[in-house]
């Protein structure tokens, strides 16, 4: 009601709105932070489309291939309730919004009317890049025959995000086989992600060798973006399984 103007009753407070609000995301969207396979199965297809979206940018912004540079677009806009924005924020690691100004109050909480997220890619090949190699930098390794072989929670990457983003050499038209993999080919991009008014802090990039060494952990290296998302981005084969699975279950 307040969202559109209208007086609330006057048994409602703002000390009830915020229960009311912590007990819903704690019912609903609570068991996003804690079952990695039901987000998954809520929300990977999106979680997916979004790396997609990231491989793409950068492709463009490499002149790989021409053609991907004229319709790479420069902002995507999805439109989606808050059972969308929910899920995401429990895959970003960011306590469902939970906030420290709200006290005693602070936990989880449901999104609020208007909720947005914002994803920003950004590039910088002018400041230092981590001198300190991320904790799982040695598993940024070439898994060209079957990512999804890998199990999600091992993953450094999620399985469409192709090795070619790490076999690109400046001044090169496409990235080549015979190029060595190179785990920090990617280290000129950053990803930031905002969620209403304030950058979300993504624990993966809390790692020393995963942020901007200027800007701070909120600006996530690419790589560190990706190993954030990474358990949570299923393969074709894997939505298909887990939704027989859930399916199956439900059955019997």
């Amino acid at each position: 009601m307040r969202a559109h103007g209208l007086p609330l009753p006057k048994e409602i407070d703002d000390e009830f709105i915020t229960r009311v609000s912590r007990m819903s995301a704690v019912e609903y969207l609570h068991p996003s932070t804690q079952y990695t396979k039901l987000v998954r199965m809520q929300i990977g297809p999106l979680v997916r489309e979004l790396a997609d979206n990231v491989v793409s940018a950068v492709e463009a912004d490499r002149g790989v291939l021409a053609s991907r540079q004229q319709q790479q677009p420069k902002m995507s806009i999805y439109s989606g309730h808050d059972t969308t924005v929910g899920p995401l924020l429990a895959i970003f690691g960011d306590e469902l919004g939970g906030s420290p100004s709200l006290n005693a109050f602070a936990g989880p909480m449901w999104p609020p009317f208007a909720s947005s997220l914002r994803i920003e890619l950004l590039k910088d090949s002018t400041s230092p890049y981590p001198a300190i190699q991320s904790s799982w930098a040695g598993d940024l390794a070439d898994h060209s025959n079957e990512l999804s072989a890998i199990p999600p929670e091992e993953r450094t990457r999620p399985p469409n995000v192709p090795n070619s983003l790490y076999r690109w050499v400046p001044g090169q038209a496409a990235a080549a086989s015979a190029v060595p993999f190179n785990p920090r080919a990617t280290r000129d991009y950053y990803v930031r992600v905002w969620y209403n008014d304030r950058s979300v802090q993504l624990p993966a990039c809390l790692d020393p060798g995963a942020h901007h060494s200027k800007l701070g952990s909120t600006v996530c290296t690419l790589d560190g973006f990706f190993k954030q998302i990474a358990h949570f981005a299923p393969s074709d084969n894997e939505v298909v399984q887990e939704r027989r699975a859930l399916a199956d279950s439900q059955n019997n």
